[in-house]
């Protein structure tokens, strides 16, 4: 057994403990990463309070690296897979995709043998909720020990609140070793959800987009509105719109200097739609993504399209939410209404393009962190529900 550093939920909404824990010898899948730096996610923090699914006591993150608009309900959250920096440090005798020494951002786990897998879609991969959210291995078996008892781990396949940590080999994401770890910590889940939204989702030059709003400006809507400044950068003729909905005045003034054209404070949603009514001449936006969950953004949003119109969910609603569409302006203005999981992005791909565009100074995700110890974790927690911090970072060295 190896000893590591955990940040532990021993029961429902108790705050975090750090502590030591073993762990068990790598399967033939899996890979030990030593971490330079994990992100703390919304996600993190819902299993946590028990808003979402999580077997206690249990390890979480998934924003690790080696070497918003607030929602309206309180258990509405931005949809984002933890991910983790790191190096490799041992593989197991079936991984072929990294070896050791390599750099690796972690992403979300998958089966790698459904037909969405097989057709490079793992972002809607059949077995995603077991393989991310149960915290166990596939074969039911346990990586992890705390005071000598199997403790809840693999949360979306890296449990990265842990160093060192057994990763499957699915989440790993080789990148340059110049690429600074501690910043791009938080690419595998909230950058690549709100980014991807857009690339992927969006898809702006295919569709000729030339208007964008995101709803809530937290880590996932920044980084879709600094994705949108990118594609405007590359084809001046669109995107020429991007609006930035938010109750934060402070976020609003941060979206603006990262992209937004426009920036509407959303204390009342009634005011924001006639905000972007007139914005865009009365035409209603081209494309709109939400990162709230809260569902009477979610109707605004809808409320908010013009003919030929996407709208993007990127957030999570509590379970049992329903939304209310109106059906025939739909039709008769051809307009969509699509969910989003993890940007609907292939990580070995879109992960180095993020990451490149970080080097190039054109994707400033460090605006939106600040740094904490690992025994800052629950200070951490407490900063993302407050607002005063867009993404907190565990450095773990």
């Amino acid at each position: 057994m190896l000893s590591a550093t955990a940040l532990i939920v021993e029961k429902t909404s108790s705050p975090f403990i750090v502590d030591a824990v073993e762990l068990e010898s790598l399967g033939a899948t899996e890979v030990l990463v030593e971490l330079k730096a994990t992100g703390v996610c919304h996600t993190d923090v819902a299993v946590q309070r028990g808003s979402l699914p999580g077997a206690f006591p249990i390890l979480l993150g998934h924003e690790g690296i080696h070497s918003q608009l607030h929602p309206v309900e309180d258990v509405a959250i931005e949809l984002m897979i933890l991910v983790g920096a790191g190096i490799v440090c041992t593989v197991g005798s079936k991984v072929r995709d990294v070896e050791p020494g390599d750099h690796v951002l972690l992403s979300y786990s998958f089966c790698k043998n459904c037909r969405s897998c097989r057709e490079g879609q793992p972002y809607q991969c059949t077995q995603f909720f077991d393989r991310n959210f149960i915290s166990e291995n596939t074969d039911q078996s346990r990586t992890t020990t705390w005071n000598g008892t199997p403790i809840h781990a693999s949360f979306f396949g890296q449990s990265s609140f842990c160093n060192p940590t057994i990763v499957q080999e699915a989440c790993c994401v080789r990148v340059d070793k110049n690429y600074p770890l501690e910043i791009l910590a938080p690419l595998g889940c909230g950058v690549q959800t709100g980014a991807g939204a857009v690339f992927n989702v969006v898809k702006p030059v295919e569709n000729k987009v030339r208007s964008l709003v995101v709803f809530g400006i937290g880590g996932v809507g920044s980084a879709a509105i600094m994705a949108a400044s990118v594609l405007h950068e590359d084809h001046p003729e669109l995107l020429t719109t991007i609006i930035a909905v938010d109750r934060q005045q402070e976020r609003l003034l941060l979206a603006k200097e990262i992209g937004a054209t426009h920036i509407v404070n959303a204390s009342n949603l009634n005011d924001t739609g006639i905000e972007i009514r007139r914005v865009t001449a009365g035409q209603g936006i081209d494309a709109a993504i939400d990162c709230t969950g809260s569902v009477p953004v979610i109707n605004a949003m809808a409320d908010a399209l013009g003919a030929g119109g996407i709208a993007v969910s990127v957030g999570a609603p509590p379970a049992a939410a329903r939304i209310s569409i109106p059906v025939f302006p739909f039709i008769n203005g051809c307009k969509r209404y699509q969910a989003s999981n993890q940007g609907n992005s292939l990580s070995r791909n879109f992960l180095p393009l993020l990451a490149d565009l970080y080097r190039q100074n054109r994707l400033p995700i460090d605006r939106l962190q600040k740094q904490y110890k690992p025994s800052e974790i629950n200070k951490a927690v407490q900063d993302i529900l407050d607002g005063t911090t867009i993404k907190p970072v565990i450095i773990w060295s």
